[in-house]
């Protein structure tokens, strides 16, 4: 036996929205109050009362029937969020794929249709999970890092695009002088700086007196740094290291 001063404040209904959610709630309300405080007698002692499984199942079916229904406009309200994402989302997608064509049209004086076919082709050997792939990353790219890429490569005085090397099994970024734009390709590739993540090989062998590692040599897909005008291929794989003296003084 347990003396136990009930209060009515904890027991109120929490929903108010209509007559039927108020007295659904209430009724649970009341039914759990019966549960946990029971009838007191006349000595002020609070006997234990047995529901059945049967009588709290269906209390407490009926109470988040009243929650459930107080709240008609949620599943609503949820759908319009999640259709209203997907549409933003969509539209920026599309601006941001319009932005990149019309810039780089512009530079390579070549029509927007003609830049998205060459971009979305599968080459001849490539097989469609790496086609797949490669337009994943371009889409990574056109919507995430060259918004904020080329306006800054911009202030440098550059130009950034999208490589794909399907032969190597690779992707880069590729950073070219505005003032060589006019310039055919093999001109412009002297001038440019890339960063490049594809297959190529090293050696790995011991350093030579040029200071560069002798064979044999290893195959690896690995992120590196290519600017011909630096002298830089395949950096840091490929570098010149410092001379070594074999001769201790």
């Amino acid at each position: 036996w347990v003396r136990i001063k009930p209060s009515r404040s904890s027991f109120l209904p929490v929903l108010l929205s209509c007559s039927r959610e108020v007295k659904t709630t209430t009724s649970s309300n009341n039914f759990f109050h019966q549960i946990m405080i029971g009838n007191t007698n006349d000595d002020g002692r609070t006997p234990m009362r047995n529901f059945s499984n049967e009588e709290i199942s269906s209390n407490m079916l009926l109470q988040q029937g009243g929650i459930a229904t107080c709240l008609p406009f949620l599943p609503s309200l949820l759908n319009c969020i999640t259709q209203k994402s997907a549409l933003v989302a969509l539209s920026y997608i599309l601006i941001a794929n319009a932005i990149y064509l019309q810039r780089r049209s512009h530079l390579r004086k070549m029509t927007k249709r003609k830049l998205l076919q060459i971009r979305t082709t599968r080459e001849e050997g490539v097989n469609i999970g790496l086609h797949v792939t490669n337009i994943l990353a371009w889409q990574v790219f056109v919507t995430s890092i060259f918004p904020i890429l080329e306006p800054l490569s911009r202030m440098c005085g550059f130009v950034s695009f999208y490589y794909f090397y399907p032969n190597a099994n690779g992707c880069g970024i590729i950073f070219e002088p505005l003032s060589v734009q006019h310039l055919p390709m093999k001109k412009r590739q002297r001038s440019q700086l890339r960063l490049d993540w594809h297959k190529f090989s090293f050696n790995v062998g011991k350093i030579g007196r040029d200071g560069f590692r002798h064979p044999p040599s290893v195959q690896r897909n690995l992120p590196h740094i290519d600017a011909p005008l630096l002298q830089m291929k395949h950096w840091p794989w490929r570098r010149k290291h410092k001379k070594i003296n074999d001769k201790i003084k």
